[in-house]
């Protein structure tokens, strides 16, 4: 765990009591701010949530256009692969509200290679894409949110609201991570943002104003 970053707004909470951490939908935890996947990567946690949409992971390496997603969308949980702007995802079936029902729920989600597989208590979900030859990405990965400075691409990053429950039990690469440091976030989820860079206030009031930008741009699935 890296708390590069963190200063006297975040605070250290405890992954593996019985009540886990909660995230209350305004804030983040920064796992590591240099996190790379090479070819493979699994995570394994529960969560404990009435909220129908919220992220839960994401890192991004704008340079290839590649990042790796875990939300939940309209009740669905959903982890999601870009690989040189190749998007490919799994997702739950649940019938009526069996994941967002304030219950643990188990999940397992591996990338290796071309295959995305992610488990939710006893459901097991695939997906194979034959175009991601190869992973190679390096970036924050940030836990049930993101900073401020930051703002995911719509090919990456669907929901509009950071997590709000509990997660705990949480083992990234199979290392069991004891601890996160929640910090709350000014974060502005807007879709019409193309890039994930950060980007200066004066060079995006630019890019807004150019005629050639159109924010009524339609979000696709």
């Amino acid at each position: 765990m890296d708390n590069s970053g963190y200063n006297e707004s975040s605070s250290v909470s405890y992954l593996n009591c019985n009540e886990g951490i909660q995230f209350d939908g305004r804030s983040y935890a920064l796992f590591d701010p240099n996190f790379k996947i090479y070819e493979a990567f699994s995570i394994n946690f529960q969560l404990r949530t009435f909220a129908h949409d919220g992220l839960i992971l994401w890192i991004d390496d704008p340079l290839p256009e590649s990042s790796f997603t875990i939300e939940i969308q309209n009740r669905q949980l959903i982890a999601r692969a870009v690989v040189d702007g190749q998007p490919f995802s799994v997702r739950t079936d649940f019938t009526k509200n069996r994941l967002c029902d304030g219950v643990w729920h188990c999940v397992q989600v591996r990338l290796e290679g071309s295959l995305l597989s992610m488990k939710v208590d006893m459901r097991q979900y695939c997906k194979t894409e034959p175009r991601a030859h190869s992973i190679d990405m390096r970036g924050p990965l940030f836990i049930a949110g993101y900073s401020e400075k930051y703002s995911p691409t719509y090919l990456s990053v669907r929901s509009n609201d950071f997590f709000q429950g509990h997660l705990r039990n949480l083992k990234i690469n199979e290392k069991q991570i004891e601890w996160l440091a929640p910090r709350l976030t000014a974060a502005a989820r807007q879709f019409y943002h193309i890039s994930s860079q950060i980007i200066s206030t004066n060079a995006e009031q630019s890019f807004l104003n150019a005629p050639a930008f159109n924010k009524s741009f339609i979000e696709t699935a």
